[in-house]
């Protein structure tokens, strides 16, 4: 745990001087580079759900699976159903 506070503090301080010493970068950025991020975004998150579309759906819907699973296989209809 040491080691992770050490690690951390040092990246802090890393970053801290970075800001502090930082240049104008004299760069331009046309009005479609935001857009361009928002579709790249937009894309991975899509992407990811896709990948993940099982998982998703298991997550929604494991109540209901585990009470299928309960069931008997000839869903709960059984030699005592027919009222005799």
């Amino acid at each position: 745990m040491k080691l992770v506070t050490s690690i951390a503090s040092l990246l802090l301080l890393l970053v801290g001087a970075a800001l502090l010493f930082e240049r104008p970068a004299y760069a331009y950025a046309d009005p479609g580079s935001g857009l361009l991020a928002i579709q790249a975004a937009g894309s991975a998150l899509l992407a990811a759900g896709w990948y993940l579309r099982r998982r998703i759906y298991l997550l929604f819907h494991r109540d209901e699976l585990k009470n299928r699973r309960d069931l008997p296989a000839d869903g709960g209809a059984g030699e005592d159903s027919s009222g005799s």
